[in-house]
């Protein structure tokens, strides 16, 4: 423990031999730490809001259907008694949530135009206490269980439609005997998420009016589960596997019924440590000028504590503590930095709808709000210091083998 004292006051008193040079390379190191953090929580902050607007407006975290439902979206495949399955989910308790639906294309039309549409017949206090869609209701209102003929429209629907609150849409959809169906409803309200998908293709009606129309008693066609993170998920679809093998049911997660959208997730994760390695590479190569520099000025002064019975050990150990000392201060001003700066816009948000054409295709807002995760603070310190010390090794080694006499000599 002296030893370690006696290291870092040297390692403090050196560095400071030189404030010039000491004070722009730790204001280098800030800047550059400050600027990862901060790109770091932008790309958490992404990321996470792709996947919760992804799972949250309709796919839920995980869904059952009859085996083959995925592929034909055909309503003959459909779970005729779903109580027998949701009876089971309340068991479960990373489960904080499950609603049934009945989803099935068909074409909607009115006097004047028509469109390809996409039908969920959902239930709709259910949806609205575990989903997002009511919250993106921009005209009219949600779904009660005593509407009949209601019908929300996405707002790219209903310009393709030209019909607003009160008009009347007719949809034709195929049965499961291969007739086809028509029934009119009268549009309740219009809704606006900012996804291309949803809002270009999505009609939503009561479910009751749903099954009652497409002559399907009790039957649905998905069960939407909803869970505590991201983290359940593969644990419950497991269990649920297990649960429901032999049966002509498939459990699938977000990421099985859109893989697209987990690899952006994925990408996010590998264009962050292509960052994190060039910012590190950068501060390696900044460490690593300053302490050379530092070594050469201090050449004499190096031999002379060799002449006196410093050892090349602790001579070697000191340089590293010095590289450590000055790369924790910067690192951690830089990392102050860039976490307020992270809080600030994580609480006002980034005001990106000049691009919000281009995030619909991925399920992020206009509003981006950057989220600092843990991984990511363990990550950048973890770096900031295994950098120090990489970068410290060479200044220590060279340091630790001159020659007393040589270096004495050194004008």
């Amino acid at each position: 423990m002296p030893d370690l004292y006696v290291y870092l006051q040297l390692g403090w008193r050196n560095l400071w031999l030189y404030p010039m040079r000491t004070g722009l390379t730790t204001a280098a190191l800030a800047l550059g730490i400050a600027a990862l953090t901060f790109l770091s929580a932008m790309n958490d902050g992404w990321v996470q809001q792709m996947k919760t607007n992804f799972t949250l407006l309709l796919m839920g975290h995980v869904q059952i259907h009859a085996d083959g439902f995925e592929k034909s979206r055909n309503l003959t495949n459909n779970i005729a008694e779903p109580n027998l399955i949701t009876d089971q989910l309340g068991s479960e308790p990373m489960v904080t949530g499950w609603t049934r639906r009945v989803q099935v294309s068909g074409l909607a039309s009115t006097a004047s135009a028509s469109a390809g549409v996409r039908v969920f017949a959902v239930e709709p206090e259910r949806e609205r206490r575990l989903s997002h869609m009511a919250k993106f209701v921009r005209q009219g209102r949600w779904l009660t269980k005593e509407d009949d003929h209601a019908i929300l429209l996405g707002q790219g629907l209903a310009d393709r439609l030209r019909v607003g609150l009160g008009n009347k849409v007719v949809l034709m959809v195929a049965l499961t005997n291969g007739d086809i169906a028509s029934e009119v409803f009268r549009v309740r309200g219009i809704i606006f998420s900012g996804v291309l998908e949803i809002d270009r293709y999505t009609a939503i009606i009561p479910l009751q009016t749903g099954q009652r129309w497409l002559g399907l008693k009790e039957a649905v066609t998905d069960i939407v589960i909803f869970v505590r993170d991201f983290e359940s998920v593969q644990s419950l679809v497991t269990i649920l596997l297990q649960k429901f093998s032999g049966s002509d049911l498939e459990v699938l997660s977000w990421s099985d019924i859109d893989p697209l959208t987990e690899q952006w997730s994925q990408f996010a994760d590998v264009s962050a440590w292509v960052i994190l390695s060039v910012v590190m590479f950068v501060v390696m190569v900044e460490v690593l000028n300053t302490m050379l520099m530092s070594m050469h000025e201090r050449t004499r002064e190096l031999g002379m504590m060799g002449a006196l019975g410093v050892t090349h050990r602790q001579i070697f150990v000191m340089i590293l503590w010095e590289t450590l000392i000055l790369v924790v201060i910067g690192s951690l001003s830089g990392f102050v930095l860039g976490a307020w700066v992270s809080a600030h816009y994580g609480e006002h948000g980034i005001d990106l709808s000049r691009f919000a054409t281009a995030f619909s295709f991925t399920y992020m807002e206009s509003i981006i709000r950057p989220e600092l995760s843990m991984e990511s603070v363990r990550d950048i310190l973890g770096a900031a210091v295994f950098g120090a010390l990489v970068a410290g090794l060479y200044p220590a080694w060279r340091a630790a083998r001159l020659d007393p006499a040589t270096a004495m000599r050194k004008v």
